[in-house]
């Protein structure tokens, strides 16, 4: 338990999860290791690292994983189960990853490396972003080819040789798959009205 995230008003089930997965400073702030590198929390500040390394919290043993969310930090993965946890109470085959600020090509090999058949969600941010991100990554995950172009009058994916057209509003991974035809079998989450889960949680506590 950490006086931070009990605060916010995490549910105690979900600290217990996560306490093995950070730890404080010397100012009590919450450090989320990377390897080498780390995340940083604290009450007025949030800082994600853009790193090789992924932050990994869950059942060490990758046989006994049926479910990986991954997202872009460790405190939406925090947040994410303090909203869901009802849906993701056996947590015992449940893992989380976070790439920091940008997924790199070795966070992506790993993934195709170790975690083939298992359940993959994504919970990447609500905005444009986000949800350029899902699909990109989604794309990679696979081993698939796409390619993503602003252009003036929206979005336009390149995919198995065809061109796929869409405005920033309507892009989604699912949009996507009903455009193209192609399953990528990769859930996203999504916080309703909010941009992230993480914000819905400050949101909460702010109020």
């Amino acid at each position: 338990m950490h006086p931070y995230l009990t605060k916010l008003g995490v549910r105690p089930e979900v600290q217990e999860f996560f306490g093995n997965y950070y730890k404080p400073d010397s100012f009590g702030d919450l450090v989320f290791p990377y390897g080498t590198d780390m995340e940083h929390f604290g009450l007025a500040f949030h800082k994600v690292p853009d790193t090789n390394e992924l932050w990994v919290a869950g059942n060490p043993n990758i046989c006994q994983v049926r479910q990986v969310i991954i997202g872009s930090s460790a405190m939406e993965a925090v947040a994410f189960l303090h909203f869901n946890y009802m849906a993701f109470r056996q947590t015992d085959n449940l893992l989380f990853l976070s790439t920091g600020t940008k997924p790199r090509p070795g966070h992506l090999q790993w993934i195709r490396d170790n975690l083939q058949g298992k359940i993959i969600s994504f919970v990447f941010s609500n905005d444009l972003l986000g949800r350029v991100c899902d699909l990109k990554i989604a794309a990679a995950i696979r081993a698939l080819p796409l390619s993503v172009a602003y252009q003036n009058d929206g979005i336009s994916v390149r995919f198995k040789l065809k061109t796929y057209h869409f405005t920033e509003e309507e892009i989604s991974l699912n949009a996507f798959e009903k455009k193209c035809g192609y399953r990528f079998l990769i859930k996203t989450y999504k916080a309703k009205k909010h941009n992230s889960y993480l914000t819905w949680l400050k949101e909460k506590f702010n109020h």
